[in-house]
């Protein structure tokens, strides 16, 4: 069984160019209208309460979040790393 192990926040950025580098090639994105609970799913799969901020207003996502995340195999112990990226809502909020 795998599971999540460790997860930590890395850095905002306003667009992708200024995303931080990285060796790890693995990304999970999220991505969807505003609202939803982008950052709420974020935090519920790392058991995390406060790693993604979470509003009830939408469009309080307005950067690109990074997040390491370790994962680990429980039936071999092998460790492997992903990087989590919340994305801002689309097409509801105001903002």
């Amino acid at each position: 069984m795998i599971e999540i192990v460790d997860a930590k926040f890395i850095t905002s950025a306003p667009n992708v160019s200024a995303a931080p580098e990285s060796d790890v090639q693995d990304e999970v994105v999220f991505m969807a209208r505003s609202n939803v609970g982008k950052s709420s799913l974020l935090n519920a799969l790392t058991n995390h309460k406060g790693l993604a901020k979470v509003s009830s207003t939408p469009g309080k996502t307005k950067l690109i979040n990074y997040f390491n995340v370790t994962f680990i195999n429980r039936e071999d112990s092998v460790k492997s790393i992903a990087k989590f990226v919340d994305l801002p809502g689309f097409g509801y909020a105001k903002v």
